[in-house]
């Protein structure tokens, strides 16, 4: 059984597609202000472009943006508008059905899938075939962040994951080598508990109540999954997640390593003023260490093993929405192919301290001497998507995995937690 909520979006969703299609077939001999080249009346190509980077990345976008509508000699202009991703998921959709939406948008890899089953993005494998594009210039995993059924309906802009980020002057006052990141989970806990200390309001490790991706890089790590192989059936009820919920709860209720009940807001904010050792977060965090002048080391996130190591990998892609003029598929296709080159790869990857996609920004010296993004980047090396492509698991984030967290961290009962989640998520599934 589907999940109502998840069944009535892809129902209103897929009358008002159908409704788009019937006025477009009966309006195509309305006059049309545009060539067939996608150009207007001053021989530009005017694209619109959505996407949800509202912090200091967005204005490291727009400069791209901008440089790309200044130097591109094929007269594209672009003109992008900026939106949380919450406003975004919920004017994207609508906005397509009128016809009414923008020509290319970014999207969450967790958040596509739902269109594509509705019809509302366009394929994209052609993109392969335009000029100058090296699809083995990509790493594997980054297209399989776009990909349903082997076809690509997303194009890679960022990929990012879970790191592991540490207080060096923390460690160092506790007796700790502040050079030494923690590799394990173990160590992460032990070192947490050596920190702690609430005589100065200085905290070790804990988890926020509103986030999910550390709890799967654990119990994926661990042995234990989301779902069965053919994510028909829920796999979450096992003795390899039950171990790790065990032992978040012990960390933090009885070891007292950090808050037991916080924000992903608060928690960065503690990051951000010295008052943490350790936190497990993205990439978006790197600037705001810098700003904020915090002695701090980055790395790849916590193993249970190192010797076979794990991580999901999310990521960030262009699509183009079915309502769009397939007439601009060319223009927006040169911006890509602009923004995937290793001089703007670099650029991105430097300025925001994100990992790289692509081999030839990897290899390239600038990043390999770069501390931050070339410890980032080695987390490729074992990154793997989660589900890619499945359309159950933004429900089962937001409506099951994020409230049992929640109820964990509040004492619940993890076996009890666990068995619940695996129902409601049977529910969904099946």
């Amino acid at each position: 059984m589907k999940n109502k909520k998840t069944n009535t979006f892809f129902k209103i969703f897929t009358v008002l597609l159908t409704s788009l299609f019937f006025i477009t077939a009966c309006g195509n001999d309305k006059e049309d202000s545009t060539d067939s080249d996608g150009s207007n009346d001053s021989g530009q190509t005017e694209l619109t472009f959505w996407n949800g980077f509202t912090a200091s990345d967005g204005e490291i976008l727009q400069e791209i943006v901008d440089e790309f509508n200044q130097t591109n000699d094929k007269g594209i202009n672009i003109k992008m508008e900026v939106m949380t991703w919450a406003n975004f998921n919920e004017r994207l959709p609508t906005s397509i059905t009128a016809g009414s939406g923008p020509d290319f948008v970014l999207m969450n890899n967790v958040d596509f899938a739902q269109y594509v089953n509705n019809g509302a993005v366009k394929p994209l494998d052609d993109f392969w075939n335009y000029e100058g594009v090296d699809q083995d210039n990509f790493e594997e995993t980054a297209l399989e962040l776009g990909e349903i059924d082997g076809t690509q309906y997303f194009i890679p802009m960022q990929v990012q994951g879970m790191f592991t980020y540490w207080n060096k002057d923390l460690y160092e006052s506790a007796g700790l080598d502040p050079e030494k990141a923690p590799e394990t989970w173990e160590e992460v806990i032990e070192n947490a508990v050596k920190i702690a200390d609430p005589s100065t309001n200085t905290h070790g490790f804990t988890i926020n109540h509103d986030g999910n991706a550390i709890l799967y890089n654990w119990i994926i790590q661990n042995g234990g999954q989301i779902l069965n192989e053919d994510e028909t059936e829920s796999a979450f009820a096992s003795d390899e997640t039950l171990e790790v919920l065990e032992k978040i709860q012990e960390a933090i209720h009885e070891n007292k390593s950090g808050p037991e009940y916080i924000s992903g807001a608060e928690l960065d904010n503690l990051l951000m003023s010295g008052q943490i050792a350790m936190h497990i977060n993205g990439p978006w965090l790197n600037n705001g260490l810098i700003a904020n002048e915090i002695n701090y080391g980055v790395t790849t996130v916590p193993q249970v093993n190192p010797d076979t190591p794990y991580a999901v990998l999310d990521g960030v892609g262009f699509g183009i929405p079915s309502s769009t003029d397939d007439n601009k598929t060319e223009a927006i296709y040169e911006f890509i192919s602009y923004w995937n080159t290793t001089e703007i790869g670099k650029k991105w990857s430097i300025e925001n301290g994100f990992p790289t996609y692509l081999k030839s920004v990897k290899e390239d010296s600038e990043i390999q001497d770069n501390e931050i993004v070339s410890e980032l980047t080695k987390q490729l090396d074992f990154a793997e998507p989660l589900y890619p492509g499945n359309i159950d698991m933004p429900t089962i984030n937001a409506d099951i995995i994020e409230p049992m967290l929640e109820n964990l961290l509040t004492g619940g009962d993890p076996e009890e937690l666990m068995n619940q989640a695996d129902q409601e998520i049977n529910d969904i599934v099946k």
